[in-house]
Formats: structure tokens, C-alpha cells, sequence
């Protein structure tokens, strides 16, 4: 089966079995003291979805998982990028390839269930296309994708289009004059709608290292390359907390041994300035593709690293506090998987 992200999950796979042990070479020794352990009580559970379609809730304290079922028992691979939310329902993308097809999961939060659409798409988009990224536009109320021709044919040098997608018909209308590949740029890793600024972390190649920050206005049809001379590679993974004029993200690390390295960043949209965040030891990316979760009632992002296994991390802008929770049960979880929602633990 083809999928043209699996060699960036296979690399992440790499980097969790690697970051298994720690830094001197060792596993973390566990704690022999015979005190009992105070009862761990969660805040809030993390909704996170595999790209095999599994929904999974992670306790924010405990680390603990429980399996949530499938999104869908049909086999679609969910692009984690293409995965959005209105304040009623998340939408998620999803593609199988014999034959190629991809559908919408419109998935009702509150009745915690979810309906199919198939998209199909004008002749404009060219042969097989799918969907590399979804963003919700909240004052538009309308879905905003980034589609590439022939999906399925990794870094094909074919049109990367722009497209609005109605939430109730899921008609897709593309957005004139606007194609990624006039740049040649071809692989999405993620992407942050702002207002009617769409922010693309996209590349040439099939290199994570060398991937570039786009700035794609909606208003005039155009796009433009942002600056990134404070980072040596590129930002991936972006996040945005609602209101701030700065992307949230992950930078890939060169030079080191910590396989699949990262170190966040903050990336400043109005003197375009990239800002590293600093942290305690090494963490490596779990997924690449995919965007990162901002919680606005506790006030932080919250994703997956690797550092001796699965963690969720949690970052608070207003303190630049970076923390790790591991994650029990941890063969319940794969490198494809990216935090979609959230809810007030019980």
C-alpha cells in the first residue's frame, strides 16, 4: 500500500525505540521505596487518535490510557494534519488507496459519534487527489484544505491547491490562483490557520530538515517564504494559542545523536523572529506530521516526545514551563498519533 508519509513514521518508530534509553545508556531505574504511592487524580483527559483510526483518552496526571474504539471499521489511513474542530464537531481526514479514495469523519462531540462523507473533487484539483492539511476557518464557517494532485505518488511535482470545503455539503471550491507547487514545494508536515492567513510548514523534498514556513493569504490569493534565520532547519508540528501572534513548534536537531532530536520554538509572525524554548535533556519527535493541541482552559500546548518511552508534554506560554508525563500502557500507542481534543477528568 502506498503512503506517502510512512517513511517519516518509520523514522519516528526509529527514534522512540532509540530514546528508550537514557542518556547515559541505560534504562530509568524504577523506585523500590515501600511507601504507597498517593492516588494520582487528572485534570484532564487528552482524545487522541492513531492513524489506524483508534481513539485513545490519556489522563494529563496519571499517563494512563484507555482504548475509546475505532473512529471507523473501515481501513482508511487518517492524515493526523488534516484533522480540525469547530466548537460542535472535529472533522478528520482520512484515505485508503485500492481504489483511492478519501472521506471526511464528521465527528459529533457531544454524542461522541461520527458520519462519513466522500469528497469528490473537481476537475481542478487534477487525478486522485487528497487532502495534506484541514484547518477550520471559525468566521468563515467553512473548512480549508491544502489538496495535492496524485496523492499517492510521493513528492510528485504536480498541483498543491488551496481549497474551501462547506462543513454540511462538503463541496470543495478551489481557491483561484493559489498552488504550492508554482514554488515547487510538495510535502505539508503541518499547518495553523490564523484569521485568513493560512501558515504551511511545507518542503521541496522529502527532507524534514529542509522545511520552510509559508505564509499563504486567503484574502489576496497569494502566498510568501517566511525568514527563518534564527532556525537552523525548519518548525514543525505548529501550534497557535488563540489571540497571540506567535506559532508554537518543534525544530528537527542536526549535529546530535539523539536520534529524530527536537527542541521547541517559538516563531514570532510580526518581527519574524524564531525564539528556542529551553528544556532539561533531549526529547524526539513521536510524529511528524501533524499539528499541536492548545488546551485554552489550562492555558497550554500539549503533544507527544519521546524520552525512555511515550510522554505527553505540556508547554505554558506565560510561564515557558515545559513538562513530560509518561504514558502507561504504551502498546496501545504507535508514531502515528496526534493529540485532537480534550475533556475535564471525572
Amino acid at each position: 500500500m502506498k503512503f506517502s508519509f510512512l517513511k517519516y513514521l518509520l523514522y519516528s518508530i526509529m527514534a522512540i525505540f532509540l530514546s528508550s534509553c537514557n542518556e547515559n545508556g541505560g534504562i530509568a531505574d524504577g523506585d523500590d521505596g515501600g511507601e504507597q504511592e498517593p492516588e494520582v487524580r487528572d485534570e484532564y483527559n487528552y482524545l487522541a487518535l492513531r492513524s489506524d483510526g483508534l481513539l485513545l483518552s490519556i489522563g494529563d496526571t496519571s499517563g494512563k490510557v484507555t482504548n475509546m474504539g475505532q473512529l471507523t471499521q473501515e481501513n482508511f489511513n487518517i492524515i493526523l494534519n488534516a484533522v480540525t474542530s469547530s466548537q460542535t464537531h472535529t472533522y478528520i481526514y482520512g484515505i485508503r488507496f485500492d481504489a483511492l479514495e478519501g472521506a471526511i469523519f464528521k465527528f459529533d462531540k457531544n454524542l461522541e459519534q461520527s458520519e462519513k462523507f466522500i469528497l469528490n473533487f473537481p476537475e481542478a484539483f487534477g487525478n486522485n487527489p487528497g487532502l495534506m492539511s484541514l484547518d477550520w476557518d471559525e468566521s468563515n464557517q467553512q473548512l480549508i484544505a491544502v489538496v495535492k494532485a496524485e496523492f499517492d505518488i510521493d513528492g510528485a511535482n504536480l498541483p498543491c491547491k488551496i481549497a474551501r470545503i462547506d462543513p454540511e455539503t462538503f463541496e470543495v471550491i478551489a481557491v483561484e490562483d493559489l498552488d504550492l507547487n508554482e514554488q515547487q514545494y510538495k510535502t505539508i508536515y503541518s499547518s495553523q490557520l490564523i484569521n485568513q492567513k493560512l501558515y504551511v510548514s511545507a518542503s521541496k523534498s522529502n527532507s524534514i530538515i529542509n522545511t520552510d514556513l509559508l505564509e499563504v493569504d486567503l484574502i489576496d490569493k497569494s502566498f510568501v517564504t517566511l525568514p527563518k534565520d534564527d532556525i537552523e532547519t525548519g518548525i514543525i508540528n505548529l501550534g497557535w494559542k488563540p489571540g497571540s501572534q506567535q506559532l508554537f513548534g518543534f525544530t528537527p536537531l542536526t549535529n546530535t545523536s539523539y536520534i529524530a532530536a527536537v527542541r521547541p520554538y517559538f516563531y514570532n509572525l510580526d518581527d519574524k523572529n524564531a525564539e528556542a524554548i529551553n528544556i532539561e535533556g533531549n526529547i524526539s519527535a513521536i510524529n511528524l506530521v501533524s499539528r499541536t493541541f492548545y488546551n485554552s482552559k489550562a492555558g497550554e500546548f500539549v503533544g507527544f516526545a519521546a524520552r525512555d518511552g511515550f510522554n505527553l508534554f505540556f508547554f505554558d506560554p506565560g510561564t515557558n514551563n515545559f513538562s513530560l508525563t509518561p504514558i502507561i500502557d504504551e502498546d496501545d500507542l504507535s508514531s502515528g498519533i496526534g493529540i485532537i481534543g480534550m475533556k475535564k477528568a471525572q
